[in-house]
C-alpha cells in the first residue's frame, strides 16, 4: 500500500496552499479532491487583499482577475445612507474564484504534489503512528493509502475531523450566503465594493455588491434565515440603493453556500492531523473571507509537516506548533472580528443608522481608510474602540456591546 509523507483532504484553495508549501519541503503529497472540476462549486466571493497574495507568493495571473482595481468600500446603512472609505493605493482585486482554485492546484502540482480526483475521503482510522485513509469515486472505485500526516481542509462539513476526534465549526452557526452574477447593472464604481448592513434584508450578516466591471458584479449576501437566494431576490427587488443598481439588470449564474462566521475552533492538531481553512475555522468573522487567513493556515501546516517528517514525530505534541503559529498569526484579529461581527449582528436598523450618522459627524472615515485592513480588520476594531467620540454611541447600545465583547 502506497505511504504518503502527507495527505490533503480537499483540493480547494486552503487545502492546494498546504499541499504546495509541503511539497515545496521535498515531502510526497496526495491530495484528494471529491468533485470532478476543482474551484466548483464556488462558494467565495473572489475578493483577495494584494498584501494577502504577496504573503502567500499567490498572485493570480491577469487572465483570471475580473477587476484590478479595489480601493475601498462604500457602507450603505439601512435607511440608505452612503458612506465612502477610499484608500489612495488600490488594496484589492476580484478573481475567478473557481480559476484561482485550479491555479493553486497547479502549483501545488508542479511543487510536486498529486491530486486524486473525483475521490471523497470517507474514513480515516490511526493504527500504530500511521492514518489509513479510504476514498472512493462516484463510480464506486475505492482507494486505500497510508498517510504520516493529513491535512484537513475539507470546508466546512467537519465530517473527517470528527473520524479522529476533532470538531469543526458549530453548524447551528452557520451563516446561509447566496451570491447572483449580474450585468447590465447601472451606476456600478468599479473601484468600490458595496457593503449593505440591513437587520430587515440580511439579519446576522450583511449584503455585498462586488464589482467585476462598470456594469457587472456579483452581489449577495448573508442570513441565518433559511433560503438566502430567496431572500437575496427580495433583497435586490426591495432595497432602494440595490433595486436602481439592478434595475433592467439579468442574473446570469448562481451560486450558494454556507459561511462560518464563529472563528477558530478551539484544537486544530492532534496526532497525525491538522485542519486547515473553513474547518479549523480560519475565515474572517466580519466578512466571511477565508482564502487568505487559510491560505496562511495550509502554508503554516505544510512547513509543519515538513518539520514532523523530518523529526520523525507525528504526535499532536509536535504537531502543537502548527497551532501555536497560526494563533500568532491571526487569533487576536479574529478575536476582536468576532466582536464586531456580534455588535453589528446585536444593532437594530434603527441604532445602524444612529451610527452612521455618527461616523459621519464626527469625521471618522478618514481614521478608518487610515487604519483600515481588508484581512486585518482587528487592528481597526481596537482603534475604533478606543475612539472617545462614539462613546455616547456606545453607551446608548451598552447591551449589545456587553454581548458582543462576551459572547462566543
Amino acid at each position: 500500500m502506497d505511504v504518503y509523507d502527507v495527505v490533503v483532504v480537499g483540493g480547494s484553495a486552503n487545502g492546494a496552499q498546504a499541499a504546495r508549501y509541503a511539497a515545496k519541503e521535498g515531502l510526497s503529497v496526495l491530495i484528494f479532491e471529491e468533485h470532478q472540476n476543482i474551484g466548483l462549486p464556488e462558494h467565495c466571493s473572489g475578493l483577495f487583499s494584494y498584501s494577502g497574495l504577496e504573503y502567500l507568493d499567490a498572485m493570480p495571473p491577469d487572465d483570471i482577475v475580473f477587476n484590478h482595481d479595489i480601493y475601498g468600500s462604500r457602507l450603505i446603512s439601512p435607511n440608505g445612507k452612503m458612506l465612502t472609505v477610499k484608500k489612495r493605493q488600490k488594496h484589492a482585486l476580484v478573481a475567478d474564484r473557481g480559476a484561482y482554485d485550479r491555479f493553486l492546484i497547479d502549483l501545488a502540482k508542479n511543487s510536486g504534489a498529486q491530486l486524486m480526483q473525483p475521490f471523497r475521503v470517507n474514513d480515516l482510522k490511526r493504527k500504530d503512528g500511521i492514518v489509513k485513509v479510504f476514498a472512493s469515486s462516484k463510480s464506486g472505485e475505492k482507494v486505500e493509502v497510508n498517510a504520516k500526516i493529513v491535512i484537513d481542509a475539507e470546508g466546512i462539513r467537519g465530517k473527517i475531523a470528527r473520524k479522529l476526534d476533532m470538531v469543526g465549526p458549530p453548524r447551528d452557526s452557520l451563516v446561509n450566503a447566496a451570491q447572483f452574477f449580474m450585468r447590465d447593472l447601472n451606476n456600478v464604481d468599479k473601484e468600490l465594493v458595496e457593503v449593505y448592513q440591513s437587520q430587515e434584508f440580511a439579519p446576522g450578516f450583511f449584503g455585498w455588491v462586488i464589482p467585476m466591471s462598470e456594469n457587472s458584479a456579483k452581489i449577495g449576501l448573508g442570513t441565518i434565515r433559511k433560503g438566502a437566494s430567496r431572500e437575496l431576490e427580495r433583497m435586490i427587488k426591495n432595497h432602494p440603493v440595490l433595486q436602481q443598481r439592478t434595475e433592467g439588470s439579468e442574473i446570469y449564474r448562481r451560486i450558494a453556500g454556507r459561511i462560518p462566521p464563529t472563528g477558530p475552533v478551539k484544537t486544530t492538531y492532534a496526532d497525525n492531523i491538522m485542519l486547515v481553512g473553513d474547518v479549523a475555522g480560519q475565515t474572517k468573522p466580519t466578512t466571511g473571507g477565508g482564502v487568505i487567513l487559510g491560505g496562511i493556515g495550509g502554508k503554516i501546516a505544510g512547513e509543519v509537516a515538513a518539520e514532523a517528517i523530518r523529526s520523525k514525530d507525528y504526535s499532536k505534541k509536535f504537531l502543537k506548533r502548527y497551532q501555536k503559529r497560526w494563533r500568532s498569526e491571526m487569533a487576536r484579529n479574529l478575536w476582536f472580528q468576532r466582536r464586531v461581527r456580534l455588535y453589528m449582528n446585536n444593532l437594530s436598523d434603527r441604532q445602524m443608522n444612529s451610527f452612521f450618522n455618527v461616523l459621519e459627524k464626527k469625521g471618522l472615515l478618514a481614521d478608518i481608510e487610515k487604519h483600515g485592513d481588508v484581512d486585518d480588520q482587528g487592528k481597526l476594531a481596537i482603534r475604533l474602540l478606543m475612539t472617545l467620540q462614539l462613546y455616547p454611541f456606545y453607551f446608548r447600545t451598552f447591551p449589545s456591546l456587553m454581548r458582543a465583547l462576551f459572547g462566543k
